[in-house]
């Protein structure tokens, strides 16, 4: 589709979109391309088209793609005067942004990624929304950076991620921190002039006052900028972070923002880990050779003598897969055992907790793998478990030879990155 913009136009773009530049000049999210550029919209994004100059395009439209037209610019004033502020900071900045879902927090990180890259600087980029992540796979906090400008988050650079085993922080909210935290040191140890951090839409009730109020107190941000729909909206949580020495700006939503409904967040989490499996093979890893994180499975011993006699008078001679730690047992049935036979166990043996799973719980559940760094290298999701020589079979795209540890996660996925369940923090 040919199309003509007058100069010092506005355009709204959705969908799956290529646009060839005929000429002119175009920038989107204050990234410039010129004559003879393509640039490429993915499928469930959308992005503010500013035209300084007349200008020609020639669009190719993909899934659910258009083109409309705006009478009021699309990047607010506000935007702007926050890249002015931070062009001028100093190394290490840290800025974190605050904002109810479908705000625009996303393309304010992306726009100031931009401007800030195109005046020199090196920026660090922490994606803490990890049932959207577009820096990294989602269940991880990811750290990218930029070496050119870019439409989207998504085409940041991964450098490291945090793997937090969920789609969302609920009931593990010490690990969205600690992740966050964690990529936050090594954005410094990679020298990043600024580091810009998006946060989850979880804005209300307790839990979520709790978790941005705990995220502020530990990462200590130089600037915290509230996002707004409407004058007011954050009040609750300006009200709770003020007083700790950070500066506040508060900048405007767009006036055109794609809202995603709970079904397309889900399809957008899909395409993400298939991206993640891309190159994905299987591999067959044990578990008395790698550090376990986040559960119970492989951190056991053979059960002791008086665990075996008290478990014979419930199975019989068929006693099931079981291991043994100070503070519990897991026990690997077949089918779930009643829970009156699991608590008098545990009265028994004296221990905090009895683990009981099955098969079919193992089977299809997310994990993640680091290295001796602790740096993150990839997910997998479990095909299979032998009992006999405690080993997985997994679905990874991580090298085998510098695996160190392993971590559970609390969602289930099949290899096509289509969402099966999820689990209470350390059911394995």
């Amino acid at each position: 589709m040919y199309v003509e913009l007058d100069k010092d136009s506005w355009s709204f773009l959705s969908g799956e979109l290529w646009i060839e530049i005929l000429d002119g000049e175009i920038e989107v999210f204050g990234a410039k391309y010129s004559k003879g550029e393509t640039i490429y919209l993915p499928e469930h994004r959308a992005a503010p088209l500013y035209s300084p100059t007349k200008c020609k395009l020639n669009i190719t439209f993909g899934n659910e793609g258009f083109i409309s037209e705006s009478k009021d610019p699309l990047i607010p004033e506000s935007w702007n005067c926050l890249f002015s502020l931070l062009e001028k900071t100093n190394s290490g900045y840290k800025v974190m942004v605050i904002g109810n879902v479908d705000t625009g927090k996303t393309g304010l990180i992306t726009y100031l990624a931009n401007k800030l890259f195109l005046s020199g600087k090196k920026i660090g980029l922490i994606d803490a929304d990890t049932g959207q992540s577009d820096i990294g796979p989602p269940t991880t906090i990811g750290l990218g950076t930029i070496e050119h400008p870019i439409i989207h988050l998504s085409e940041a650079i991964l450098l490291d991620a945090f793997f937090v085993g969920n789609v969302t922080p609920a009931g593990i909210l010490q690990r969205s921190i600690i992740g966050t935290l964690e990529m936050i040191r090594r954005a410094i140890e990679y020298g990043m002039d600024i580091i810009l951090i998006d946060t989850t839409g979880w804005v209300c009730d307790r839990w979520g006052r709790e978790l941005k109020m705990l995220k502020y107190l530990a990462v200590h941000p130089d600037l915290v900028v509230f996002i707004e729909k409407r004058e007011d909206e954050l009040l609750h949580l300006k009200r709770a972070l003020e007083g700790y020495g950070a500066e506040f700006f508060h900048v405007e939503s767009p006036p055109r923002v794609k809202m995603r409904p709970r079904e397309e967040r889900r399809e957008i989490r899909a395409e993400m880990f298939r991206k993640e499996f891309e190159d994905a093979r299987e591999i067959v890893v044990s578990l008395d050779s790698l550090g376990v994180s986040y559960g119970f499975l492989g951190t056991g011993k053979e059960p002791s003598e008086t665990a075996l006699n008290i478990l014979s008078e419930f199975f019989g001679e068929d006693i099931p897969y079981v291991e043994e730690s100070e503070d519990a047992l897991l026990i690997l049935t077949d089918h779930k055992v009643h829970g009156s036979i699991l608590e008098e166990i545990r009265r028994r043996l004296n221990k905090r907790e009895i683990i009981n799973i099955t098969p079919n719980d193992i089977k299809h559940l997310l994990v993640a793998f680091t290295d001796f760094n602790g740096r993150f290298l990839g997910l997998g999701v479990i095909l299979d478990f032998d009992i006999k020589t405690k080993k997985l079979l997994v679905w990874t795209r991580a090298r085998l030879d510098i695996l160190a540890n392993i971590q559970f996660g609390h969602i289930k996925i099949n290899i096509n990155g289509e969402e099966e369940g999820k689990f209470n923090p350390w059911l394995i």
